[in-house]
C-alpha cells in the first residue's frame, strides 16, 4: 500500500457561507436547508453554538435563540464548483486525488512525492 495524505476542509458548506459573507465570521452564523423559518440548521460557526443554536434544529428556533443569527442557503452546485477549485489546486502537489464521499475531505496518494521534495513532511 502506498502512502495517502488526507485533506478534510472541516464544515466544508459553513465555509462556503463565510466566505461567501466575510462579514459573518465573528457573528452567529449558520447554513441552512432553505431561508424560511421552518428550514433546518445544517452547519453552525461557534458563536452560534455558543447561543445554543444546534445543527437540526428549525431557522425559527435558531432566531428565537440568537435573534442577530446571520444564515443562507448553499446550492449543491456552489459545493460542486468548490469541490471541483479545490481540486485543481491540490493536483498542482500530486496527480492522485480523489474526492471522498464526505463534503470536503479529500484523498492524495503521496507514493513517489519523496522524489521532488526532500521529505513526505515538507510536501504536507
Amino acid at each position: 500500500m502506498g502512502r495517502v495524505a488526507c485533506v478534510s476542509v472541516a464544515a466544508f458548506p459553513l465555509q462556503l457561507l463565510l466566505r461567501r459573507h466575510p462579514g459573518w465570521a465573528e457573528l452567529p452564523a449558520a447554513v441552512v436547508s432553505e431561508d424560511k423559518p421552518q428550514g433546518e440548521i445544517l452547519w453552525v460557526n461557534r458563536a452560534a453554538r455558543s447561543g445554543g443554536i444546534l445543527p437540526g434544529q428549525r431557522y425559527a428556533v435558531g432566531l428565537a435563540l440568537v435573534p442577530g443569527l446571520r444564515a443562507g442557503e448553499i446550492s449543491n452546485d456552489e459545493v460542486r464548483d468548490a469541490r471541483t477549485r479545490i481540486l485543481e489546486c491540490l493536483w498542482r502537489f500530486t496527480p492522485d486525488v480523489e474526492t471522498a464521499p464526505e463534503e470536503g475531505v479529500f484523498w492524495l496518494g503521496a507514493t513517489g512525492l519523496e522524489r521532488l521534495h526532500p521529505s513526505l513532511e515538507r510536501w504536507a
